[in-house]
């Protein structure tokens, strides 16, 4: 009688093992059923199963400036996700340079981020101020002018004296230096450039302004010289009323910059920054003096100190 005691006590802890292990399962897929069904309420496309989610295209209209969610917005994040998995196939993700792109990336939203929530917008510019500026900045405004300049481009090393000098030569033309190029079998390119008196430096402008129509002078941009001829000269002078636009915009991004500078130097204070003897050598590009612009016809110095460069532009006022 013991055993048969025993055998259906065991029989009865075997069946009440199986019958909770079988709740717990039916309840673990009750729950998976209903994370399923209120995540699938969120998910607007499936892309080889990467799901795409109501709230990526939230954020994703929120950070175009969008006003609502269109099909060519989710097509936009199909297409990504679809690079994405592809770029997984090909073991993108684990790739060091790749790594260290998503890295600097990813450090810069950071950056942003503590940016845009510590730093106020700024306040908008006064008329006064608006005014001062286009009063004070008559090359970039008032009596802006355009230049049309026809440029050949050379390896800084075969700017050899002869060129130079040849270069210099009061009434030369460009053709005459690409003849003397093509018989000294130098390579070079060419190209057309239009700039504004808005987009130069000023001491570039300040020669500008005494050069006519096909005067040469030399540019040189790091490994570089370009070899530059004044093909046309406009006046295309901008009111104050067009202006006003660009220059509220330009002085907010100065002020913007100017308080995120301001933040970036209270932070220093706090911080323990140290640098390498390596580092201590790296050139000192803001204490670089500008250097003037060779003129034709005046008095030249060796071409190895014929330094100059075209500004890229002041912000706004294209």
């Amino acid at each position: 009688m013991k055993k048969g005691k025993a055998a259906v006590s065991l029989h009865d802890g075997l069946a009440t093992k199986v019958l909770v292990s079988a709740m717990l399962l039916m309840a673990l897929a009750a729950c998976s059923e209903k994370k399923a069904s209120s995540g699938s309420s969120q998910v607007v496309a499936n892309v080889d199963g990467q799901e795409i989610t109501i709230h990526q295209v939230n954020n994703e209209l929120a950070k175009t400036g969008g006003r609502e969610v269109t099909k060519q917005l989710l097509d936009g994040l199909v297409a990504r996700q679809l690079l994405v998995n592809a770029a997984k196939k090909d073991k993108l993700d684990i790739d060091p340079a790749v790594l260290a792109d998503m890295e600097r990336a990813r450090d810069l939203v950071l950056a942003q981020s503590y940016v845009a929530r510590k730093v106020k917008a700024p306040t908008r510019p006064s008329e006064q101020e608006i005014e001062d500026l286009y009063g004070k900045n008559p090359d970039w405004f008032a009596q802006r002018r355009q230049y049309e300049f026809s440029q050949l481009i050379i390896a800084g090393t075969n700017l050899t004296p002869e060129l130079n000098s040849l270069m210099e030569q009061p009434g030369k033309r460009l053709e005459e230096v690409v003849a003397w190029l093509d018989a000294h079998r130098i390579q070079y390119g060419r190209q057309q450039v239009v700039k504004t008196s808005a987009d130069l430096p000023p001491q570039m402008n300040a020669s500008l302004k005494n050069m006519e129509r096909g005067a040469l002078f030399v540019v040189i941009e790091g490994p570089t010289a370009i070899l530059t001829s004044v093909q046309d000269i406009k006046s295309v002078p901008v009111s104050l009323a067009v202006a006003t636009p660009q220059i509220q915009q330009y002085l907010l991004a100065q002020r913007q910059s100017q308080a995120s500078e301001q933040l970036v130097e209270r932070l220093k204070k706090d911080a323990k920054i140290e640098y390498s003897e390596q580092a201590k050598s790296f050139k000192d590009m803001s204490a670089a003096p500008a250097e003037p612009l060779p003129v034709e016809g005046a008095a030249q110095e060796a071409p190895s100190v014929n330094k100059d460069a075209i500004s890229r532009g002041v912000a706004g006022f294209k």
